[in-house]
């Protein structure tokens, strides 16, 4: 059997550490040669975020509506009471 000395490497054994961080101030920016994850949300995904959170249309009742606006029976009296006293609610008088 062959007998093999101990492995050291040159200066000695040196203790594991982390990520060197030199130049780093307490408080301070990391340096650009440390890679930061960062992620980006498109214009385009924030819009379609906030339609998804939008009731779902019902068809039904839009056809409804048209057809009595086109009939012109659509605006009564009732439906301009409501109205107004929802603007008055808004504008609080």
């Amino acid at each position: 059997m062959v007998n093999v000395g101990p492995i050291q490497a040159p200066g000695g054994m040196q203790p594991i550490s982390g990520p060197r961080l030199d130049g780093v101030k307490p408080g301070g920016a990391i340096p650009n040669s440390i890679p930061v994850d960062r992620v980006e949300i498109s214009q385009i995904a924030r819009l379609m975020s906030e339609v998804s959170l939008l009731p779902e249309v019902r068809a039904e009742k839009i056809a409804q509506v048209r057809a009595q606006i086109e009939a012109g029976t659509y605006i009564t009296p009732e439906k301009m009471d409501i109205a107004v006293e929802r603007l008055l609610e808004d504008l609080q008088i």
